[in-house]
């Protein structure tokens, strides 16, 4: 059977960022926010992530999908495979995702007070499968995971970085900058 897949949500599923979409939303709408930001910002990405979140909800339904991914991870779900969705993300906007497109069977976000990102991303997976796991992700901050999981799946990554994953992990599938 194949190793559980984790999937990074920002870039690698989606096209685009939620959290830098949400901090720009914030600031846009009134300038002057960007001090109560800031104030956020240093009790912790998380926190910022997670007050961000709760002012815009996640509308999962007018994501940018990338549906090579999306067709991809059906095929792998039909097969059997375990999927996770693992990102930096706040929670409540990973879970509005994941209930929406029905084919994760676990999810892994930030939560308020630690942002799941690179190394932290990769203890949490590490935990969760001890056995191994195959990592979908997209930028060089997903670096730690890649070194923590069995394989790489290299999703929307610039072509230098595309071509670093593949000569230092052993890649299962790569989907080139569409």
């Amino acid at each position: 059977m194949a190793l559980p897949l984790a999937v990074d949500l920002d870039g690698t599923l989606i096209k685009g960022d939620l959290f830098a979409a949400a901090m720009k939303r914030f600031c846009l709408s009134r300038p002057r926010r960007v001090f109560v930001l800031l104030a956020w910002l240093a009790r912790g990405r998380a926190y910022a992530k997670a007050r961000l979140t709760e002012l815009y909800p996640v509308d999962p339904a007018a994501l940018p999908y990338d549906a090579r991914v999306i067709a991809w991870l059906k095929a792998e779900r039909e097969s059997g495979r375990t999927i996770a969705l693992a990102t930096a993300f706040d929670r409540a906007g990973a879970d509005a995702v994941a209930a929406h497109l029905g084919l994760f069977d676990h999810v892994f976000a930030s939560d308020g007070r630690t942002n799941l990102k690179s190394a932290r991303k990769a203890a949490r997976l590490r935990q969760a499968f001890p056995q191994g796991f195959v990592y979908a992700g997209n930028e060089r901050a997903d670096w730690k995971v890649w070194q923590a999981a069995a394989r790489a799946v290299i999703v929307n990554a610039p072509p230098a970085l595309e071509a670093r994953v593949q000569a230092a992990f052993d890649v299962e599938r790569t989907f080139p900058q569409a």
